[in-house]
């Protein structure tokens, strides 16, 4: 595992996606596309068995052409052990997730995820001698990544120097026609130079581009008067700087004033440098507006606060007009954006409002679609499977209309998640299986049927669906997953230790439980315990995990313990019990003992 540092702006993304492959024994099929764990959301999330969202961010990035359906629930090391080189070569496969600090933010939605995605960064690296993987993340969160995977010893990547930023204002032009005169490129370079003579990449680039576009058509020589006048350094940094805080202000739906007046009083060149993310807290905006505008390269982080990303944009800054920001194209498209950025955070009131302003007056079909779907899985989130319906089914019929049938037959099979979710089994029975027969080769979809048929209290006939999956694909670790956990929720626990078994190592915390349950059926209570210890650490608001483990105490003549847990599985929320399993946990609150399977 190779780790790639350096500070925000530096050009560690710019790197990765330049895809360079030098080798020669190399082929494209050895290095896979750039992975981030913090890309948008699969639409119709309800349609989605449980998952690791950084992992299937990954995931999604690593295969774009896979269907969500079909990585979510997969781990890193089952991705690459399986699927990870489509043309089935040995030899060293390279991949590399960018954005690593993602992880580190602070999300309520995603916190609970960060351990077991770090965990499976660890069993990739220790366990698959073939894979040459590379991190890419901000210098300020590498301690933490050190804590999670190991000391490292990182390549830094650093600021321009002033002759590789000369380079890299003069070189891009050659044969274009045009070219800088003779100390031209030197001042561009200078008036984004540090004391130290370093050179920040993004800032160069702002003005580089504002006066690239701004030049007359019939411009040649490049000269300083060009410069100062096209638009001029300081209104191209102070353009970078209004369009960063007119694009934060409307993903994040808070007022460009408020954004504005804090950072003009926070950094003014006058000002008394404090305690930012204090005073940025006083002003009411949330810790996600500072994570945004470090992102657009406006702050960076400093011990615990924020610093301008550099001291020339302090200038600018007190120059900013809000009457004169725009963002760069308030478009449907970008309020869709904005809404899945938020959605991915866990602000569903922004993501709403976001979508909701994609919507209006909208007669784009696909965008209608696309709105829709993410409506569906704001009230997914929210715990409102009612609504969620409501717009999967808008979702679904305007993509019929276009005769989109893979984006039905996913939209269909969230409506019957969120149909069971309200205890309307026969629904959701009858509406997953008409997502299977749009897609009858899909064996993601048939995962899910043998689920729902399960979850809906037809528990055999969910084994008999999940048996032909597995049938066709021997090796599908949902399936087995899947179809272990049912049978020890049926009561066959031989079998269920067999399916299980084979995919141990990256059992949730209720495939975990329902291993314990289907181990102290068989008479090995000790190897139970240990299961149930981890299932319980994993899974504190796991309604499955809970009631399996509520289960194991019964079965070990713990009445009261298995009341306890099933009242809290009763409450548990991540994920909820589904129906059948409701009615086996009111069962244990009353008599301490769920009735024969």
């Amino acid at each position: 595992m190779t780790v790639l540092s350096g500070p925000p702006g530096c050009g560690k993304t710019s790197l990765l996606h330049a895809r360079l492959v030098t080798h020669p024994a190399l082929r494209a099929a050895d290095v896979l596309p750039a992975g981030r764990p913090a890309g948008p959301l699969p639409r119709a999330l309800a349609a989605l068995p449980e998952h690791n969202p950084y992992t299937l961010a990954v995931l999604c990035s690593w295969s774009p052409a896979t269907p969500p359906g079909r990585l979510a629930g997969l781990s890193l090391y089952e991705f690459l052990r399986r699927d990870g080189r489509a043309d089935g070569r040995s030899g060293p496969l390279f991949a590399a997730i960018d954005q690593v600090e993602k992880v580190f933010e602070r999300h309520s939605r995603l916190d609970r995820h960060r351990a077991g995605f770090l965990a499976q960064l660890r069993e990739v690296a220790g366990e698959l001698p073939s894979l040459r993987l590379l991190l890419s993340i901000r210098e300020e969160h590498l301690p933490d990544l050190e804590v999670a995977l190991g000391p490292s010893q990182p390549y830094r990547l650093g600021a321009l120097t002033l002759d590789e930023a000369v380079q890299a204002i003069e070189r891009p032009v050659l044969g274009s026609g045009r070219w800088y005169a003779d100390g031209v490129a030197e001042r561009i370079a200078s008036a984004v130079a540090t004391g130290h003579g370093a050179v920040d990449p993004v800032l160069l680039q702002a003005i580089c581009s504002r006066l690239w576009t701004s030049l007359p058509a019939d411009t040649t020589a490049i000269t300083l008067q060009d410069v100062h006048a096209y638009p001029g350094i300081g209104p191209a940094l102070r353009e970078f700087c209004g369009q960063a805080v007119a694009d934060v202000t409307m993903e994040h739906d808070v007022s460009t004033l408020r954004v504005a007046s804090w950072l003009q009083h926070a950094f003014a060149p006058s000002a008394v440098r404090g305690d930012a993310a204090g005073s940025a807290t006083r002003a009411g905006l949330p810790p996600a507006i500072l994570l945004a505008l470090q992102d657009r390269h406006i702050l960076r982080a400093d011990d615990g606060s924020y610093r301008l990303h550099h001291e020339c944009l302090a200038e600018p800054l007190t120059r900013l007009d809000v009457a004169d920001l725009r963002v760069s194209g308030t478009t449907p498209r970008r309020h869709l954006a904005a809404a899945e950025s938020a959605l991915f955070r866990g602000d569903l009131a922004t993501a709403e409002r976001s979508a909701g302003a994609a919507l209006a007056g909208q007669e784009d079909l696909r965008l209608l679609a696309e709105v829709e779907a993410r409506l569906g899985d704001i009230a997914h989130l929210r715990g409102d499977p009612q609504q969620a319906v409501t717009h999967y089914r808008a979702a679904a019929a305007s993509y019929e209309a276009m005769q989109d049938n893979s984006a039905v037959a996913n939209l269909l099979a969230a409506i019957a998640h969120s149909l069971l979710a309200q205890g309307m089994s026969v629904e959701a029975v009858d509406t997953m299986r008409s997502a299977v027969d749009r897609l009858p080769t899909d064996l993601a979809l048939q995962t899910e049927l043998g689920r729902t048929l399960w979850q809906a209290g037809q528990g055999h006939a969910g084994v008999t669906v999940l048996t032909d999956v597995l049938n066709t694909d021997s090796g599908t670790p949902e399936a087995l997953r899947t179809r272990g956990e049912m049978l020890a929720d049926l009561g066959q626990a031989e079998k269920a230790l067999h399916d299980l078994n084979q995919v141990r190592r990256h059992l949730r915390p209720e495939g975990r439980a329902a291993r314990a349950l289907a181990l102290v059926s068989t008479g090995n209570p000790r190897d139970a315990e240990e299961e149930t210890e981890a299932a319980l650490r994993a899974g504190i608001q796991n309604g499955p995990a809970l009631l399996y483990v509520a289960r194991v105490r019964a079965r070990g003549g713990n009445r009261a313990g298995a009341a306890d847990l099933a009242r809290l599985s009763l409450a548990a929320t991540a994920p909820a019990l589904p129906p059948h399993q409701r009615v086996v946990a009111t069962q244990l609150l009353g008599t301490g003992s769920p009735s024969p399977s």
